[in-house]
């Protein structure tokens, strides 16, 4: 009507057609979707024992107070911590080449293999401040590794409120800290 009132035809229309435009050929991988939801449990389940032995460890050197020790012979907190850092980074290097080769072989087609490389061994460094922060919660290296393995583990569920559509900003980024839930 406006369109006959403007142009002052009083047959004037528009019509609509649709036309297909060509495109180039487009992969669906459907196997991505599904790596998508699996991964990142796996990953999780990768670095669980990384988490124990890390934090046993630790935690046994306390105990046996060999950081006291070297600290009466003028050894600094900067040396020891880096010494920790050097060796779980080590660990996560050779756990993160692991994993990245046998998703290399076949199961990585689409996606850049250097990015999926860096995303196993970024989360891995992640994990590391974790593990100093569980450390320092425990005493007794008995307790220390399982209590420890079981908190890593059970923040995964500490994703779950995050992701409902009821979830604030605001928590989102505050729980997004925990590796495991920035993994999901």
């Amino acid at each position: 009507m406006v369109l006959q009132e403007v142009t002052g035809v009083p047959t004037a229309q528009i019509n609509f057609m649709s036309i297909p435009i060509p495109s180039d050929n487009s992969t669906s991988d459907s196997f991505g979707q599904i790596l998508s939801g699996v991964l990142p449990l796996f990953l999780i389940l990768i670095y669980l024992l990384p988490v124990y032995n890390t934090v046993f460890l630790i935690v046994k050197e306390k105990e046996s107070r060999t950081k006291e020790s070297c600290k009466m012979m003028g050894m600094t907190d900067l040396p020891y911590w880096l010494s920790w850092f050097t060796y779980y980074t080590i660990q996560n290097t050779v756990i993160s080449f692991i994993a990245w080769g046998v998703l290399c072989i076949n199961v990585i087609v689409y996606s850049s293999k250097g990015y999926i490389f860096l995303y196993f061994w970024l989360f891995g460094e992640a994990i590391f401040g974790q593990i100093v922060l569980l450390q320092a919660l425990f005493q007794k290296s008995k307790y220390a590794g399982i209590t420890s393995s079981i908190i890593y583990f059970g923040l995964v569920f500490a994703n779950f409120p995050v992701q409902s559509a009821t979830a604030s900003y605001a928590s989102k980024i505050i729980a997004s800290i925990v590796p495991q839930v920035a993994n999901f």
